[in-house]
């Protein structure tokens, strides 16, 4: 795997094998480089990190729900947090960094619940493998 930023620099990438040194290194540049955009120094605003804490934290049953309606995500987060957060807005910004999923009308509060249950889909055993998961 190879990557060129905006130092004009390739970093080589050993994904394989190897002691993940280079995996590590592309990391400290990749942060390196994120820092250094201008938006990096922007406050999240603490409705949103409440939005995001509330969603990862509780026990929602069930690995995706509608986000609006009676039962949907925003009205049982609204429940739980400050009146004044914009849910939608936040859910819309986690999704983008990847905390949480928006699909459509859908939130997915854990992606990797989601992953979990399409794996055995994926790995052609689906039997076996949500007979060892569940």
């Amino acid at each position: 795997v190879t990557m060129e930023l905006a130092d004009g620099r390739v970093h080589c990438v050993e994904c394989v094998g190897g002691d993940g040194s280079s995996a590590r290194a592309l990391r400290g540049v990749l942060v390196n480089c994120a820092r250094a955009l201008p938006f990096m120094r922007q406050s999240i605003p603490k409705g949103f990190t409440a939005v995001k804490d509330a969603c990862l934290a509780h026990d929602w049953g069930r690995v995706a729900l509608p986000i609006d309606g009676r039962e949907g995500a925003v009205q049982q987060l609204r429940a739980r947090l400050d009146q004044t957060v914009d849910v939608h807005a936040a859910l819309a910004f986690w999704s983008l960094l990847g905390f949480i999923l928006v699909h459509g009308d859908w939130l997915i509060p854990r992606p990797t619940d989601m992953i979990d249950l399409v794996r055995p889909l994926v790995h052609h055993d689906p039997i076996g493998a949500l007979d060892k998961t569940l």
